[in-house]
């Protein structure tokens, strides 16, 4: 195995690992018990003294595997053995059988811009170790940032279309994906589920996730990223970015303005400091929502 770097040192793009499905995350973690760490949560979860929250991190630091099936359904927790999405853990360890956290407070949590209990990114990505923080980062702009861009852009193809004399119609989107990736949706639909395997269809993700969402939706566009960062040039890697992280910050004060009698924390990612990369990074290694649309 690869020694993992100290703190500060560069991570290569050619020392990048995927993890297959079913693999755990880390050698440490393989040696962990799934169903030992949900018995320790529901252990937790039911003392009123704890914070199921802080309880819920520690046991997504700890859980051993990059994906799993659970009655049928698929839930894979690193995308593209790169991006970590601790919402699909977290709904994995919240529904398992016997987790005494109400429903709603499973849907605040799952929906929320937030993180559990509050916390800002950075204790976040601390209390979960190295390599799932890494992979959280590579989730924000993997896929967060990416439908942001995708956002974007579309609105600046309808804009110019106005601008025209045209009447308002939805083929923004289909000339966004061609602007963004130089083909079409359905194009890239087909080349990802050629390389992948994984096909994308409308499907719900649960209970606590909005229904209608695309199935692999977070896989085909952590995908398109992938895709965009190997042939795009840096200066316009750059400057989408910044569209997308830009996009987000009015989504974010939109909401808040709606939200104007409430406490509206800012974002898990501090998107000002977000604004001072010139890429987005990669870090990760061997060890929120608007989706794509249809």
């Amino acid at each position: 195995m690869t020694p993992i770097p100290g703190p500060g040192e560069p991570i290569e793009p050619e020392e990048l690992q995927t993890i297959e499905s079913g693999e755990a995350i880390t050698a440490e973690a393989a040696a962990t018990d799934p169903e030992e760490l949900l018995e320790r949560f529901r252990m937790a979860a039911s003392d009123p003294g704890k914070d199921w929250h802080l309880s819920l991190i520690e046991t997504m630091a700890l859980w051993p595997l990059a994906s799993e099936q659970i009655d049928g359904r698929n839930f894979i927790y690193l995308l593209g053995g790169e991006a970590f999405d601790w919402r699909s853990l977290a709904e994995r360890i919240l529904g398992a059988r016997d987790i005494p956290i109400p429903a709603e407070d499973r849907e605040q949590l799952l929906l929320d811009w937030t993180l559990p209990a509050g916390l800002k990114e950075e204790e976040f990505r601390r209390l979960i170790g190295f390599a799932k923080g890494a992979g959280f980062l590579n989730y924000f702009y993997g896929v967060t940032v990416e439908q942001a861009i995708l956002l974007a852009m579309e609105e600046e193809v309808r804009k110019r279309r106005y601008a025209r004399g045209f009447a308002p119609d939805d083929v923004g989107a289909d000339i966004a994906y061609e602007t963004l990736y130089g083909a079409t949706r359905q194009e890239l639909i087909t080349e990802f589920e050629g390389e992948t395997g994984s096909r994308v269809r409308r499907q719900s993700r649960g209970p606590e996730r909005a229904a209608g969402n695309l199935r692999n939706v977070d896989h085909f566009t952590y995908w398109l990223f992938q895709r965009r960062f190997k042939n795009a040039d840096p200066a316009r890697i750059a400057s989408d970015t910044r569209k997308g992280l830009e996009i987000l910050e009015r989504m974010r004060l939109a909401q808040a303005r709606r939200n104007k009698d409430e406490t509206f924390p800012r974002p898990f990612i501090d998107l000002g400091d977000l604004h001072t990369y010139e890429s987005p990074p990669r870090y990760a290694r061997h060890v929120p929502r608007r989706p794509v649309r249809t």
